[in-house]
């Protein structure tokens, strides 16, 4: 369920979210990972991400990542996405460019330990 590239990340996140597939998802994520989406509200740990995800999977919408960019130092890396929300109708109704920190764990996976979703697309 994990991936072995950080390069991997956007596109395994957006079949995950696409699928709905909870547990899927959440094994992307390190037990002490820092989720924001908006650059002030810290969502610290899996079950307040968990909780957070949930809420919008319950939505429609389907999301569209890409990554832009990747940095890898060792066992730790900083990835840029670019992502957009669509309703069922296909009309794009949110969209960002996240900047990621992924760890390699122990058993090779990458897993998010900061993922700020609109980083690199705030003021």
């Amino acid at each position: 369920m994990g991936v072995k590239q950080p390069t991997e990340m956007s596109k395994t996140w957006e079949r995950h979210f696409n699928e709905r597939n909870k547990a899927a998802i959440m094994a992307l994520y390190d037990d002490q990972a820092v989720l924001t989406m908006d650059g002030k509200v810290q969502i610290k740990g899996k079950a307040e991400i968990e909780a957070t995800l949930s809420a919008m999977m319950t939505q429609p919408n389907k999301a569209v990542c890409r990554c832009v960019s990747c940095w890898q130092a060792g066992d730790t890396a900083l990835v840029r996405t670019e992502w957009h929300s669509t309703d069922p109708t296909g009309v794009v109704v949110m969209q960002g460019l996240a900047a990621e920190v992924l760890r390699r764990g122990a058993d090779g996976l990458w897993r998010f330990v900061i993922d700020d979703a609109t980083y690199a697309s705030r003021p």
